[in-house]
């Protein structure tokens, strides 16, 4: 087993000694980027659409988390309306009174005139 690791340590010295000081840089005359690193209009375009995608695919989730926000709001509000009405019953009956929070929605706000979801 110890044979084996040796070898590839070996393997490895070999290499290093062979490579040793050859230093290849972008500023060199004689430098060629590399295939996989060379850009052209064409990647950068499938980059473009990519990002494009995935920007459109964020803004749909988002403004997803949004309107489901707002219907589980108006279901809170609905919900604390409900019992508000059935504490003002029990008050009524012990003839108590008393001042309820009383949950409201501004429209101007929760749904302005100039606020646009993205479609799919």
């Amino acid at each position: 087993m110890n044979l084996g690791k040796d070898q590839a340590e070996l393997a490895k010295i070999e290499e290093a000694k062979r490579s040793f000081g050859e230093y290849k840089f972008k500023i060199d005359p004689d430098y060629e980027v590399p295939e996989h690193e060379q850009v052209d209009f064409k990647k950068k375009r499938q980059q473009m659409i990519l990002l494009e995608g995935s920007i459109h695919k964020l803004k749909l989730d988002f403004n997803k988390r949004i309107i489901d926000l707002r219907i589980r709001k108006k279901a809170h509000k609905s919900e604390i309306e409900a019992k508000n009405a059935r504490i003002h019953e029990i008050n009524d009956k012990l003839g108590l009174k008393e001042t309820l929070f009383a949950p409201t929605i501004d429209e101007k706000i929760e749904e302005p005139e100039n606020f646009f979801l993205v479609s799919e």
